[in-house]
């Protein structure tokens, strides 16, 4: 069991290297591609690093009851999986991950099938696996371990500002082009109005058809004309923000989580994934 901030921050630290690799080989395997997995764009998955180090600190008094061991790293990862999911989807707007698929999840945060692949990998971790990093962090001198640990923490640090800031310039992107989207439909819609309105009044006199059709048509000349230059002018903006390049951070946030959601913009971000991953697979 870790007694200093330094076990503890070495622990958390290689933890999230290990979930990482972990992820990434389970989509290497899965894909058949490379895919960085974790929220950071460094070779980091934060939510291991927190999770078994809070299973260690936790769990390690049961260490000799591998059913306690199961059932209390089953329960705190369900809970540590669920808190991460609610926290980034009220942060950012953002659902990362939905299990809701899957039978017996809770609000598609949790999926018990994993929350037993979490128990099981915990008796592994405790048994095997965590023992052996100890010692090696105890082995290593405190003074270079110190000097490491302060450089590591400061990229992590880094990387994690990085990474908020491209998710909330990316939320505002898609704020911009659910609110251009809105405009073109309440344009579409006024056109369609007025086209309606002329029409039935020209119908309503009968005889007069087609006389009254070219006065409404004269009448709404000018009204279509400028709503149909707006609406081409906002269709335009929507196609830049559309096409425009976002960083690299965030289209490898995209990869890593293809079943990502947006609570506020779900329509802009499907249109956004469907035009990037058709040009992807033109670039392929």
């Amino acid at each position: 069991m870790p007694v200093s901030l330094y076990e503890v921050i070495w622990i958390f630290l290689i933890y999230a290297f290990l979930g990482w690799a972990l992820e990434v080989a389970f989509a290497a395997g899965k894909l058949r591609e490379f895919v960085n997995r974790g929220f950071l764009n460094g070779p980091v998955c934060p939510i291991y690093g927190c999770g078994v180090l809070l299973l260690v600190i936790v769990l390690t008094p049961l260490r000799q009851s591998y059913i306690l061991l199961f059932l209390g790293a089953f329960i705190l990862a369900s809970a540590i999986e669920f808190i991460t999911g609610f926290l980034l989807e009220e942060l950012f707007h953002n659902k990362w991950w939905d299990y809701s698929d899957r039978k017996f999840n809770i609000c598609g945060y949790v999926c018990p099938l994993f929350s037993v692949l979490w128990g099981l990998g915990c008796i592994v971790v405790l048994k095997v696996i965590h023992p052996a990093i100890y010692r090696l962090i105890r082995f290593v001198p405190e003074l270079p371990g110190v000097i490491v640990l302060i450089i590591l923490s400061i990229v992590f640090m880094a990387d994690l500002v990085i990474t908020v800031a491209n998710i909330l310039k990316f939320n505002q992107r898609l704020a911009l082009l659910d609110e251009i989207a809105g405009k073109i439909k309440i344009i579409s819609n006024e056109i369609g109005e007025n086209i309606y309105e002329g029409v039935t009044v020209a119908v309503e006199k009968g005889g007069e058809l087609r006389e009254n059709v070219d006065i409404k048509a004269a009448e709404f000349k000018d009204i279509l004309l400028e709503k149909k230059a707006e609406k081409a002018k906002l269709q335009q903006e929507y196609n830049r923000l559309l096409k425009e390049n976002v960083s690299f951070g965030m289209k490898r946030l995209m990869k890593a989580f293809p079943r990502m959601k947006s609570n506020l913009y779900q329509e802009s971000l499907l249109k956004w994934r469907k035009y990037w991953g058709e040009k992807r697979k033109q670039e392929d």
